[in-house]
Parts: C-alpha cells; sequence; structure tokens
C-alpha cells in the first residue's frame, strides 16, 4: 500500500472493521510497526522528495520525505480538519457545516489494516460540541437572520480588501441591512501582492459565502502553506514558519534543525504543493485535511470582492468624501457630504479609507498609538519580478542592509517589497538594493507608512478597519488577518447588544490587545536577529523596545521552550532522544 492509500483509507473509511480493543498497545504497535517496514522498503526506491503517509498509534499522521529516515512529524489532522473543513461562523448549522461535521465523525474511527485509527478520537468529542444534535436527514430550514435593534444602515467609507470585507460581513450577517459602499476611482488602491493566515479560507467560504470556484477562476490565487525565513544568519540558512501543528524541538534533536517539523513545513521545504498522486494517476487534494492560506493578486481579487458585493445587494456610489461632519461633541459622526453635494447619514459608519483614517483620526479626532520604539520601518519599496521555476507555495521574507524584503509569489509572477528604515537608507539605495537582488525587476513604487493603531476601534457610532485604524509591516502577512478578526469582534458585539447598547469599551479592549500583541511579536524578529553586518540591524538588537513581552521572554529564559499558557510538553526532554 503506497502512501496515497494510506491516506485515501483513513479520509474515506475504506479498510477492514474499525478496532474497538486497543489495551493492548504492544500488540498494535507491533501492526504499526510492519506497516511502517512496508512503507520504508518502498521508501527507498521512491524519489527524495516524495512524501509518505503512515498511521500513528494515539491519531494522527507519520511523514517521512524521501530516503531521510528522520523526517518525521505528526500533524493533528483531525484539529485541521475541523478548522478548515467547517469551522462554525455564522451560520453554525448550515448545510455546508453539518456535512462537513459528519464527515468529521465518519473519519474518525476509520481504520488502516486493522491497526490503529489514523485520526484521535476528539474530531468527534469537538464535533459533538459545535453540533450536539443528531443529523436531520431532510433538507436544512435556513436560519432566520438576526437583527440589531437600532441599526437599520451603514455607510462604509473606502473600498479595497478592508472595505469590500467589512461591507459583505455585514451584509452576510444582517440581511435586511441597508449597506452602502462609498469608494472613489480617482483614488488608486495599494496594489501590491496580498498574502494571508488560515484565517483566510474559512473566512471567504464559510462567514462570507464566496463560491471557491468563482474564485479560482477569476483571481487564480496560489497556496500557502507558511512562511520561510531567510532572516540573518550568516550563511546559507532558512527556517520554515509553517501553519499547523509540528514538533520543531523533536526535529531539532534529529536533523539539527526544525525545518522536518511537519507535513506543511517538508512541503515548503520541497517547493511542493498540497496534492498526493493517486494510485491511478489522479490528483488528490490534502487542503481539506491540513492548514493553508492564499497568495492573492490584489487588483483582480478587489475586483472580485466588487462584483460579489453587487450581487449582494450592496450599494456602489463612486465619489470623494468632501467632508466629515461630526457631531457638536466630536464623539460620532453626523453625515457625510459628497463631491456631488450629496449627504449621507447612517445608523454605523466604517471608515476603511486607509491611511488617511477621514473618520477615526481627522473627524472624532481618535489619537494615534505608535509603535516606532518596537518597530523601525516606516517605508517599503515595491516591484514585481520574473518567476523563476515554480510557484513556491510560502511567502518568503528575506533580511536586507536596513530591513527584509517580502517575496509573494502568484500567478505568473512574484511581488517583491523591500520594507526598510528611512532613517537608514533612502529610496534610491533601497531601490538599488533590491534590483540587485532581483534581476529583472520592474518599476517600482514607494508606499511610506507608520506602525500603531489608533487609540479607539469603535468610536461613538463609527468603527475602524485595516489600515484605518491600524498598522503594521507585513512581517507576518497580518493585514488582512486583522481585518478579519477585527471584523469578527464588531459582528460579536453587534449580536449581543442589549436594547441597541453597543459595548464599545469591550471591542476598543479586544482589538487593541490583538494589535498590541502583533507588535510585540514582531518587535522579536528584530531585537533578536543574529544579523550584525550594518547599522540598522546592530541598533534593532540593541535598542528595540519589547517591554510588553518581557515576562514571557524572562519565563523562556528559565524554562526553554514555552506556551502562552504554560509550558510546552516539548519543553521537557523526551527519553526517546536523550
Amino acid at each position: 500500500m503506497d502512501g496515497s492509500s494510506v491516506l485515501l483509507s483513513a479520509l474515506c473509511g475504506k479498510g477492514t472493521p474499525s478496532m474497538t480493543d486497543r489495551t493492548d498497545s504492544n500488540v498494535l504497535e507491533q501492526r504499526l510497526s510492519s506497516i511502517v517496514d512496508a512503507l520504508e522498503a518502498e521508501n527507498v526506491a521512491a524519489d527524495e522528495n516524495e512524501l509518505w503517509f503512515e498511521p500513528k498509534l494515539g491519531g494522527g499522521l507519520q511523514i517521512r520525505l524521501g530516503r531521510e529516515p528522520h523526517a518525521r512529524c505528526y500533524d493533528r489532522s483531525a484539529n485541521f480538519a475541523i478548522s478548515y473543513g467547517g469551522h462554525p461562523a455564522t451560520e453554525p448549522m448550515s448545510p455546508a457545516f453539518r456535512d462537513a461535521l459528519q464527515r468529521i465523525k465518519a473519519i474518525d474511527d476509520s481504520p488502516i489494516d486493522g491497526a490503529a485509527s489514523a485520526f484521535p478520537s476528539a474530531a468527534r468529542a469537538v464535533a459533538d460540541r459545535f453540533a450536539p444534535a443528531p443529523p436531520v436527514a431532510t433538507a436544512a430550514v435556513p436560519l432566520a437572520r438576526p437583527k440589531v435593534t437600532g441599526l437599520r444602515s451603514v455607510v462604509v467609507v473606502g473600498g479595497g480588501t478592508a472595505g469590500y470585507f467589512a461591507a459583505l460581513a455585514l451584509k452576510r450577517e444582517f440581511r435586511d441591512l441597508d449597506v452602502t459602499l462609498i469608494e472613489s476611482s480617482k483614488i488608486p488602491i495599494i496594489g501590491v501582492g496580498e498574502a494571508t493566515t488560515t484565517l483566510m479560507p474559512p473566512f471567504l467560504h464559510l462567514q462570507l459565502g464566496l463560491d471557491i470556484v468563482e474564485l479560482y477562476r477569476e483571481v487564480r490565487p496560489t497556496w500557502k502553506m507558511g512562511i520561510k525565513f531567510d532572516w540573518g544568519q550568516p550563511g546559507d540558512y532558512y527556517f520554515n514558519y509553517p501553519f499547523g501543528n509540528g514538533n520543531p524541538v523533536e526535529a531539532r534533536a534529529h536533523d539539527g534543525h526544525i525545518n522536518n517539523q511537519s507535513l506543511c513545513s517538508l512541503m515548503m521545504s520541497a517547493d511542493r504543493a498540497p496534492i498526493v498522486i493517486g494510485d491511478d494517476g489522479a490528483p488528490i487534494s490534502l487542503l481539506e485535511y491540513m492548514p493553508y492560506a492564499y497568495h492573492l493578486e490584489n487588483k483582480s481579487f478587489v475586483a472580485h470582492l466588487e462584483k460579489c458585493a453587487q450581487a449582494a445587494g450592496i450599494r456602489h456610489i463612486d465619489a470623494e468624501i468632501k467632508t466629515v461632519v461630526p457631531t457638536a461633541d466630536r464623539e460620532s459622526v453626523d453625515r457625510l457630504i459628497l463631491d456631488d453635494g450629496r449627504e449621507l447619514r447612517a445608523d454605523l459608519y466604517v471608515d476603511a479609507s486607509g491611511f488617511r483614517a477621514l473618520m477615526i483620526e481627522k473627524a472624532l479626532g481618535s489619537s494615534f498609538i505608535s509603535y516606532a520604539s518596537s518597530l523601525f520601518c516606516d517605508t517599503a519599496v515595491v516591484a514585481e519580478v520574473p518567476q523563476r521555476g515554480p510557484i513556491q507555495p510560502y511567502t518568503t521574507a528575506q533580511t536586507m542592509d536596513a530591513g527584509w524584503c517580502w517575496r509573494i509569489p502568484v500567478e505568473g509572477e512574484d511581488h517583491r517589497g523591500y520594507v526598510f528604515s528611512s532613517a537608514h537608507l533612502s529610496v534610491d539605495q533601497a531601490r538599488d538594493e533590491m534590483r540587485s537582488k532581483n534581476p529583472g525587476m520592474g518599476d517600482a513604487w514607494t508606499v511610506r507608512f507608520r506602525s500603531g493603531r489608533h487609540e479607539e476601534f469603535w468610536k461613538g457610532n463609527t468603527v475602524a478597519v485595516g489600515n484605518a485604524y491600524g498598522f503594521v509591516e507585513p512581517l507576518e502577512s497580518t493585514a488582512l488577518h486583522m481585518v478579519i478578526m477585527e471584523m469578527r469582534v464588531l459582528l460579536r458585539c453587534l449580536h449581543t447588544a442589549a436594547d441597541g447598547q453597543w459595548d464599545r469599551s469591550f471591542a476598543n479592549r479586544s482589538v487593541g490587545l490583538h494589535w498590541d500583541y502583533l507588535r510585540w511579536f514582531l518587535a522579536m524578529h528584530y531585537r533578536f536577529n543574529r544579523k550584525s553586518d550594518s547599522e540598522f540591524w546592530r541598533t534593532c538588537r540593541e535598542t528595540v523596545d519589547v517591554s510588553g513581552i518581557e515576562p514571557m521572554l524572562e519565563r523562556f529564559r528559565r524554562e526553554g521552550p514555552v506556551k502562552e499558557g504554560g509550558i510546552s510538553p516539548h519543553a521537557i526532554p523526551d527519553p526517546v532522544f536523550n
């Protein structure tokens, strides 16, 4: 039985009846060992980059890469199936979600040649927690759409990804809501490639209801399994930061590095997409059973969102905002005056005007909290470069003299951006350095930014999303991730509002803490970097502010690898590896 057959038998439930008596672990280990031995025997003749799957006692899949006997990982596939095959969003009992839950339950005790189950029984427990009622045989009745007292109309100011995400999420959640989006075709959007996180697929296809086939046809996203960091250490050094769970400590004990810690990481190292060729030669997608994200070409993606917004009944106005008129106490927006003289009023305003922050800052005066003491970069030079070789299933972050450079592979080209500190490098110098490392680079353009967030996410009747609320450099691909998080907080507050009283204090605290956590996370990339051959990096190592996570860092110094909620189970050496 080859690797794809093993995987298929696990996912489809093929094989002999499930074993119910698992008390004799020694017997099971012996039976598993025979499967492992058979796979390894075939593996000797296999291509060195071929992936093999085998059952692992206690759940999960053990993966081996080609002829490397120590390239092992234990992916918690059931958790991935739950999260990416139907995590509850706005309609937890929709037909699609119910079907996903039943598929999760069905694979729980699927056998592999009579051996232990390939997926842990926790899958069933989690599925039952989200859908405790038995499945309904007949077609599901759509849930009644909720309404929010005192909320009848919303105006979103600004297009781009953030604006359309907000408009679509609100309209999808509250079907009777009158949603208007205002943007000016005279104001260009920042047309750079978008690297996303694993929040993106379920948000697009479950929460917003975007058709996956249409998205692939019109936007042609590429897959992302994580981020590859070419990050500072001299010589030919990199490390993978894959999505999902892995065992970096065990991988390092085996191989001296962490890049064999999980299936996602193995695929990244091999530049392989999450597709397995089956016995019949047909491709089999693994995307349903492992975490992934998208690389998106911004212009085509926004065009697709605009089309979806029109189909959803969202009113679109092509105009510029001439004046935002606040209330007398400057606590809310009273009305908007457009450049053609029209005036608009709404119960709720969403500021998606980007760095301009027309409503939250300019009209309502929410103060800006700077992250400049932790994040020194304030400028980016962006360009497209020819794609050399296959499309890589990851985003790349590469250190440069005064910052770092991203690589986002989309179909037909790579999008590159040099994020740097203008205090250490001029735009011309940055462009020259970038061009020297990217032969064939096209025309470059410059984006200037400030790192930080506003004091209020929600002030009066106005919510700020995306760059209008806050911005940090895309070192961890968090721009759209944070927009999704902001919309989740907003929708939660709208749902739980009592008598039209919105809990702004909870929203402001929740969103602010998320952004501040991101600040400290990114700051660690600079403070503990090993690159020391330029003034910028030496300054970072000496002065980057990481005070917000100093207790966590001190604990790490004392105890080794830790999780936020306690000591990592891998922090204590396993006797197997001693």
